[in-house]
């Protein structure tokens, strides 16, 4: 062989090794854009874990693996978050305000009230403001 043949056989090869990592890296991009179009136009059940589309977008690391791994499909359940019970709401009023009560009673009870018991009440609180001082306005209903 002479030496022109040995360098055209190594190019060859080099050429050869390009067109091999030219597929794998086609075959990559295709995987992603079939993976992107089934999250955005596919059916909901055909969702994806946010895990699968983070290891193709990791090209330069998959381009030497031929086939990755498949994660597992996570189910219904595993997708729609927990739910969070609310904390109790903090008083909105400063303790510190002076509370003026105002007690409503139906019209039928204050006609007769010893033919009435008291079920409970409803109570609402409410800031107001008087010249020269803020103060709590508590208005009770009874039941």
């Amino acid at each position: 062989m002479t030496v022109r043949e040995q360098e055209l056989m190594t190019q060859l090869a080099q050429c050869q090794e390009a067109l091999v990592s030219a597929r794998r890296e086609n075959t990559l991009l295709r995987q992603k854009l079939d993976a992107l179009a089934r999250r955005f136009f596919g059916v909901s059940t055909e969702a994806l874990n946010p895990a699968q589309l983070q290891l193709l977008l990791q090209l330069p690391e998959l381009a030497a693996v031929t086939n990755p791994p498949a994660l597992p499909v996570p189910s219904v359940a595993e997708k729609t978050p927990p739910k969070v019970a609310r904390a109790p709401r903090a008083p909105r009023l400063p303790e510190n305000l002076p509370v003026i009560e105002e007690v409503i009673d139906p019209e039928p009870v204050l006609a007769q009230p010893e033919q009435w018991r008291c079920m409970g009440q409803e109570v609402s609180e409410q800031l107001d403001y008087e010249p020269g001082r803020f103060l709590c306005r508590r208005i009770i209903r009874r039941k």
